[in-house]
């Protein structure tokens, strides 16, 4: 096509384009049906026809469209192809853009093809088939840089299959390397060259060579600072262990950059792995060569200190790392059992390090990082000079503004919490500092910075409270704090991200939405804290609001692939080939991301219960995908840093435990949801008439017994009386348990088996008895069961603060049931009329209104033995009496939620802040408004229940 064709084309389509741009999809479609009316061979305007059909959520019917279009031996303009690429990524069909262009290039192979087919395979991962296309578009155009573009992509196999890589991929890509530069020279200007020799080089683990690469003249045209290149070749030569030579390197830098701590650390690792060598032989001099490393090391330490004069804290901080690394090696060393003499006391070197940096909030964590080595003796003794150093801290006077006393008293707490003085406290010992955290934290004129670790900690310690004694009361202050400080802090953000981990449990998807906007969370963050509030709008019944804020989560993900493969487009084009391997496996944990695949499977789930109308989109958005999830390959992407502790050592224990069981049940909860509607969807495939009947059949057994099996493993794994995690960094609970053990999954498994049963009946030509099913009075039995949602209590019995939240997830859980069962009824509606042999819809009328007794009662007769004779037509009748018993027990549960919202108990505890003196006041002000936002959520919640009930029963 000529560039006057392409630019009357584009014209043309320029309409559809704007439409598409402003996302007004049906106005787009009015353009595409305007463009073929007129044109009807444009190519271009039926394939942006199918893209979007695609947006309109009309996948199958997009597809009919492409799959007549994209054909062998089909010649395509630019525009048609770019459609056709949209197509097939909104679709998540991206195998299909790679088929596209092989097809095209048997009849176009253009150098824009072919690169567009080389970019395709790179995204799919495809690195053989791209390294031919490499080396075609260099024979064919003879760019030199299409050559590195094959070399690369062996590069990129052999870190997929290195045992292979060593063998043959790296040192062929390495020939391949030498042979072009020795024939075209390096590229002046670029690196290109340069990256790939380095990536094969630390492929085949060269360490040597690698060392040296770094050292030459040319390897600063690498893309790297000049000090990171020196600390590479220093990695380089710790690897080749050639210590000592990286160690006197690394020295000549911490001389001129004293705050380096990556440096410091590989000269602690080199002194190290030397002394390791030497302590192994009976030799003294090789004793002494030992001895004179440590004595080295302490040197160096005391000259740098001496240079840097407190201006920087590595230096105060490698004694600390010194005695760790290096305490256990040298009691080996006749006469260095004692370190302290060339290191310091541990202890004074601490408390001179407080004494230097308190006013400086990293300063704990630094001291953190060493707490764990220190003995009994140690922390009792470090912990009365902090004490000592606090009085003197106390006695100076202090000037408008200055906030040092508050940091000293902020590191001490925090010290002496993380280790382990807050555990021998009394109760009435923590409540006296809870009294005094609040006083320092409402103090007028407090920075906001100082209010907000302040609270952080004080919150920490009440959560802890909670978690151990399950103190509701504590817990609401906890809240109550958060709320004061979020209110008058605008800069903390950790505040408001306590309050949303806060109240994830307690259903308050009001509150959570609003303080999610103020916080202002970038897109990308949402893959590493998603967990925060992932599942609350499922388990508290708001089910528009889950698909929204999953939606919103996949959007990112699409949009994150897209930038991500554009970069590493634009870097094969510009030759960074280092850049590469790192967004290949940026891409690739994007793409195995556990919360990205939970968030797809529950958009699945919810749409098809509570949003789509038509059966058969139903049916296709249930099954998916073709390829079923692998779930062991998802990788766990949650940050749970965000929220910061300040534990003993053993919490980290709890941390580790907490992470492995709620990751576990993220991807049960998830495959529980994906084998349920993939055993729904199978149900309605089999009375497709593009399905292959055997396979149809298969399938539905296969589909059903794998939703049973995983059924039953949740059943065993996650016991009726097991309670989500209260730890602070925990994610929102998933509330599994409570819905394996509620009856709810257990009732649609029942229809589905009943399913696969029928479907056997029908095939063998008999008609199903209602017998099938089961009566509608054992329907209504497990329905009345599964909407008891009220919360027990005895006659004149308080209900406990926060009772309400149980009784949402219930009846989120319940509704979902509801649901899924009416959408199995509709699909068993389906499979008797699409497979039973002569079987009317209805109940046979008699032909003309009876005269009489004796006429009506022949009618009834007849009437009866029709029906004897057709028992489908009796099954069908029964089915859909069962969507009456539906309806009511959707309505049953709406009657619940009002008899709930008229309880006069109160939603939170009424004991708030006693023997807290004047700092009750400040919590007392907060109670109301946060007692209102947990009605107001709440009453959502059931607003929410109650529209879904009336529109979809």
């Amino acid at each position: 096509m000529s560039k006057a064709e392409l630019a009357i084309l584009e014209r043309r389509l320029r309409p559809i384009y704007d439409s598409l741009d402003s996302q007004n999809y049906k106005k787009a479609l009015a353009e595409c049906e305007k463009v073929l009316k007129k044109h009807p061979a444009t190519t271009a305007a039926k394939v942006l026809k199918a893209l979007t059909l695609v947006r309109l959520d009309k996948v199958a019917d997009a597809m009919e469209i492409t799959e007549a279009l994209d054909v062998a031996g089909a010649h395509h303009d630019e525009f048609t192809l770019q459609a056709f690429v949209h197509c097939y990524r909104d679709s998540n069909q991206h195998m299909k853009v790679v088929s596209l262009y092989e097809k095209i290039i048997q009849v176009d192979p253009s150098e824009n093809n072919l690169t567009q087919l080389f970019m395709a395979y790179s995204r799919e991962r495809m690195y053989k088939e791209q390294q031919k296309i490499g080396l075609r578009l260099y024979k064919d155009l003879n760019v030199t840089t299409y050559y590195y573009w094959s070399v690369m992509s062996l590069i990129l196999q052999a870190k997929e299959n290195p045992e292979l890589g060593k063998k043959m991929l790296l040192p062929l890509a390495e020939k391949m390397c030498e042979t072009q530069i020795a024939k075209t020279g390096y590229t002046e200007g670029a690196s290109a060259e340069l990256e790939l020799e380095l990536l094969i080089l630390e492929g085949q683990e060269k360490w040597k060579e690698c060392a040296e690469f770094v050292d030459r003249g040319e390897a600063a045209a690498l893309p790297m600072a000049p000090y990171n290149l020196v600390e590479k070749g220093m990695a380089y030569l710790m690897k080749d262990e050639q210590y000592a030579k990286a160690s006197e390197l690394a020295v000549g830098v911490v001389e001129n950059m004293p705050d380096n701590w990556n440096v410091w650390k590989i000269i602690i690792s080199a002194t190290l792995s030397q002394v390791e060598k030497l302590v192994g032989s009976e030799n003294e001099e090789d004793m002494e060569s030992a001895r004179s490393l440590i004595k080295t090391l302490g040197d160096l330490i005391v000259r740098i200190q001496s240079k840097s004069e407190f201006k920087h804290r590595a230096p105060y901080i490698v004694p600390f790392f010194a005695h760790m690394k290096l305490g256990e090696i040298s009691r080996k060393i006749p006469g260095m059992e004692d370190l302290t003499p060339i290191f310091g006391d541990k202890v004074k070197q601490m408390l001179l390090y407080v004494e230097k940096f308190y006013t400086k909030p990293v300063c704990f964590a630094d001291l953190q990082l060493y707490f764990k080595d220190m003995t009994d003796e140690q922390k009792q003794e470090f912990l009365k000079g902090l004490t000592l150093w606090m009085s003197g801290i106390s006695a100076e006077e202090q000037a408008e503004g200055d906030e040092s006393k508050v940091w000293a008293i902020i590191l001490i707490e925090r010290c002496r919490r993380s280790l382990g003085e807050y555990e021998k406290m009394t109760a009435d010992d923590h409540r006296s500092l809870f009294q005094q955290f609040i006083a320092q934290i409402a103090a007028k004129g407090r920075s906001e910075h100082a209010q907000g670790v302040l609270c952080n900690f004080t919150t920490a310690h009440l959560w802890d409270a909670y978690r151990k004694e399950n103190d509701a009361e504590k817990f609401y202050e906890m809240i109550l704090l958060l709320e004061f400080v979020a209110t008058t802090n605008r800069t903390d953000p950790l505040c408001k991200l306590g309050l949303v981990r806060a109240y994830s449990g307690l259903c308050a998807t009001g509150r959570i939405s609003a303080l999610v906007k103020t916080l202002d969370i970038k897109a990308i963050q949402l893959d590493t804290m998603g967990h925060m509030t992932f599942p609350i709008y499922e388990t508290s019944g708001r089910f528009n609001l889950a698909i929204i804020n999953n939606t919103q989560l996949s959007m990112m993900y699409e949009q994150a692939e897209k930038e991500i493969q554009d970069c590493i487009a634009q870097s094969y084009r510009n030759g960074k080939f280092t850049a590469i391997p790192r967004m290949a496996a940026a891409s690739q944990k994007m793409r195995l991301s556990a919360q990205k695949t939970a968030c797809e499977v529950m958009n699945r789930y919810l749409s098809s219960l509570f949003v789509l109308d038509d059966i058969d989109q139903i049916t296709v958005t249930l099954w998916g995908d073709e390829d079923p999830i692998d779930w062991k390959q998802l990788i766990d992407t949650r940050d749970f840093t965000v929220i910061p502790y300040t534990e003993t050592p053993d919490y980290e224990n709890l941390l580790e435990d907490m992470k492995k069981r709620t990751f576990q049940e993220l991807i049960d909860i998830s495959e529980l949801r994906s084998t349920m509607c993939r055993a729904l969807g199978a149900v309605g495939r089999v009375t497709h008439d593009n399905m292959e009947p055997r396979l149809a059949r298969l399938q539905l057994k296969m589909t059903v017994m794998e939703y049973k099996n995983h059924l039953e493993h949740c059943c065993k794994e996650y016991p009726s009386f097991l309670i989500p995690s209260k730890l602070a960094q925990s994610p929102a609970p998933q509330h599994l348990a409570q819905w394996v053990h509620s009856g709810g999954p257990h009732m649609i498994l029942e229809y589905l088996e009943a399913a696969v049963k029928l479907v056997d009946i029908l095939d063998s030509g008999e008609h199903p008895d209602i017998s099938l099913v089961g009566t509608r009075t054992e329907m209504a039995k497990k329905l009345i069961k599964l909407i008891e949602v009220p919360p027990s209590r005895n006659e004149g019995e308080k209900l406990p603060p926060f009772w309400m939240v149980d009784s949402i997830i219930k009846s989120s859980r319940a509704l979902q049931t509801i649901a899924a069962i009416q959408v199995v009824l509709r699909l068993i509606e389906k499979v008797v009329l699409k497979l039973a042999k002569n079987v009317p819809t209805a109940a046979p009328e008699s032909l003309s209104k009876p005269k009489g007794k004796k006429e009506k009662k022949a009618a009834e007769e007849a009437i009866a033995k029709a029906l004897d004779e057709c028992k489908a037509v009796v099954f069908l009748e029964h089915i859909r009496a069962k969507h009456v018993e539906l309806r009511s027990a959707g309505n049953f549960l709406h009657s619940h939620f009002s008899q709930m919202l008229a309880y006069e108990d109160k939603h939170v505890p009424t004991n708030v802040g006693e023997g807290l003196g004047k700092a009750q006041l400040v919590l007392q002000e907060m109670s109301p408004s946060v007692e209102s936002r947990l009605q107001r959520s709440y009453l959502n919640a059931f607003e929410d229940m109650h529209t879904t009930i009336k529109s979809r029963f």
